[in-house]
Parts: C-alpha cells; sequence; structure tokens
C-alpha cells in the first residue's frame, strides 16, 4: 500500500530533510515498500527533492520554511495512515526499527526511542527532568524516532509546537503527557550502518530544552489542528486530503 493510492495507508513515515540527498536515498531505499512516505522539506538547495522522486516516486513532498517543529507538523498534516512514525534521514534511527515502533501503539498512544549508548551527564540531567514530565521513564531524550496513532493529533494543540526546532520530539511527547495519553519508551533502537554520529548535545542545548519542558503548555484549543502554511509537490496532488 502506497502512498499515492486512495486507500488510507496502515502507517505513514514522515521524514524531515534539509540538504539530505546522500541520507534520504538510503533511508528511502530501505524503508519498507508498504509504507507511505511523507518528506517535509524546508527549502533544500541540493538534489534532495529529485533523489526522492526518483527513488520514491509514490512520497507525498511538503515544503515550507525551515524550522524543524514546523517542517514536523507540515509532514503530520500532510500524512494519511493510521499510525505515524517521525524519523530523521540521517540514519539516526535504522528504517528497520519502524515496525518496533509501530507495534508499540498496540498498547500505547505515542512511542518514543531509546538509542543504547552511553549518556553525558547533561543528558542524564535532562533524561530526569524528561522523565518526570511524561511520567515515565525517559533514558535518551535527544532520541528522535516517534510512533504516534493518528487519532491522537486532535488534543496536541500541534502548530503551538512549532515554535520548538531542537527537542521537538520530546516536547511532543510531553505535550501528549499533559493531555493523558499513554508515553512508552522504546528501548534498544539502533542507528543504521550508514549513519554517522555527531558532537553531543552541548549543556546549553540540554538547558534550553529542561526550560521548555518546563514551561510546556498548549495554547491552541483541544479539537483543532491547522495545517501550517506549506506547499506540496505537484507529483502528490491534495496531501492534505483524508480519504
Amino acid at each position: 500500500m502506497h502512498g499515492s493510492g486512495t486507500a488510507r495507508p496502515a502507517v505513514s513515515v514522515v521524514v524531515p530533510t534539509l540538504n539530505e540527498r546522500r541520507n534520504v536515498e538510503r533511508l528511502l531505499t530501505e524503508l519498507d515498500p508498504g509504507y507511505e512516505v511523507v518528506v517535509s522539506d524546508g527549502g533544500s538547495v541540493d538534489d534532495t527533492l529529485d533523489t526522492v522522486r526518483r527513488v520514491r516516486p509514490d512520497s507525498r513532498v511538503v515544503t515550507q520554511g525551515w524550522n524543524r517543529g514546523t517542517s514536523m507538523v507540515a509532514g503530520m498534516h500532510a500524512a494519511r495512515g493510521d499510525a505515524l512514525v517521525l524519523l530523521d534521514a540521517d540514519g539516526s534511527t535504522c528504517p528497520t526499527e519502524v515496525p518496533r515502533m509501530v507495534m508499540a501503539l498496540d498498547d500505547f498512544d505515542v512511542a518514543r526511542g531509546s538509542r543504547p549508548a552511553r549518556r553525558s551527564v547533561a543528558d542524564a540531567a535532562l533524561a530526569a527532568v524528561a522523565s518526570a514530565r511524561l511520567g515515565t521513564r525517559v533514558t535518551d531524550p535527544w532520541c528522535g524516532v516517534t510512533a504516534l496513532r493518528r487519532s491522537t493529533l486532535p488534543r496536541l494543540g500541534l502548530p503551538d509546537l512549532t515554535r520548538h526546532a531542537a527537542g521537538f520530539e520530546l516536547l511532543l511527547a510531553a505535550r501528549a503527557a499533559q493531555e493523558g495519553l499513554a508515553v512508552y519508551e522504546v528501548p534498544g533502537i539502533r542507528a543504521a550502518p550508514w549513519h554517522q554520529p555527531y558532537p553531543t548535545n552541548s549543556l546549553a542545548e540540554n538547558s534550553r530544552l529542561v526550560r521548555a519542558l518546563f514551561a510546556e503548555r498548549r495554547s491552541a484549543p483541544a479539537g483543532t489542528v491547522p495545517a501550517p502554511r506549506s506547499s506540496v509537490d505537484g507529483v502528490v496532488r491534495q496531501a492534505y486530503d483524508r480519504s
């Protein structure tokens, strides 16, 4: 089942991109062809979108001004699946981990990943704050892969979260917990073999996310989920339909 068909897909994978030509080719090649793929691009100036059209021509492509939160929200609005998986293009989560994330939704409303890696003291402190905020154990606050039920979207006040770039997925989980939704951490999430590790998050970045967690309050009224301004690529017509 693909995104270009008329039937609603079971799983949509939302991939935010910004100049990710090499990574996105490997990622899309390894994703199950039965998933709907929604690429939410923040203004790439390389061949990212040409690569998407070539590798997965049935993908839905959404473009908007770059902000990670805006990109994620625009992608979720364009997705049609009953289960939504937020997946970075850089391979920090192996595409073969998507089924584990989706399976967690059998028992929970939102699932976050956790990677088997050593944490810095700053990350451990952030994890402790996040655990208290979410009411469930958080060991890897910066792990981005997240799965959620489509039915939860009206309760999350998504436009209010677009102001967040770094840590968007953790704040999304915090919002879900605030709304009384069940949040679970999926352990042992592996990176793709081709993933290039990057420096750990700085103390300043951790501090900003701690402040955001404490300040997290939804301002959008329940039941309203207006989409951020974005445009849908011509190869994917009516990406915001709900058929």
